[in-house]
């Protein structure tokens, strides 16, 4: 089951604390995904990649602090992700299926909230979260 709270009711229940982005790019495995989301070099061979605008390590990680600190929290059993909506309809990027353009994502996505040397962003499109109410206030999650 997943669950969504708003900005408001997520800081006030504090869900989004205790999240250390400080070096979003620290680990292997983070530089991978870094890579992964801001280069369309080889997404033929992926089903879904979605690819920032911007390569910038600069950009990439404003995107990841942004998101934690105005993002809405999503949570699927121990599982916390965080989204951000800055302007709907902006894209901030691309998203490909087998390397072609599928949408023009306007979300970002922070994933691995609760372990330091995972915490990673792609894009997601706003219209999967657009129907979904906050758990506690009921009101709109961005």
């Amino acid at each position: 089951m997943t669950t969504f709270y708003c900005w408001t009711c997520a800081n006030a229940r504090g869900l989004k604390s205790g999240i250390d982005a400080s070096n979003v790019l620290g680990t292997t495995y983070q530089g991978d995904k870094f890579r992964k989301h801001t280069s369309t070099s080889g997404s033929s061979m992926d089903a879904v990649r979605t690819v920032f605008d911007s390569g910038s390590t600069a950009h990439y990680a404003q995107c990841i602090e942004a998101t934690i600190a105005y993002g809405f929290v999503e949570l699927r059993g121990q599982q916390k992700n965080i989204a951000f909506v800055p302007s709907t309809g902006s894209a901030l990027g691309v998203k490909l299926k087998w390397g072609i353009e599928a949408s023009k994502p306007d979300t970002v996505l922070v994933v691995r909230t609760s372990e330091a040397t995972s915490v990673h962003a792609f894009l997601e499109n706003s219209s999967k979260y657009s129907m979904q109410p906050c758990a506690h206030c009921g009101g709109a999650l961005w």
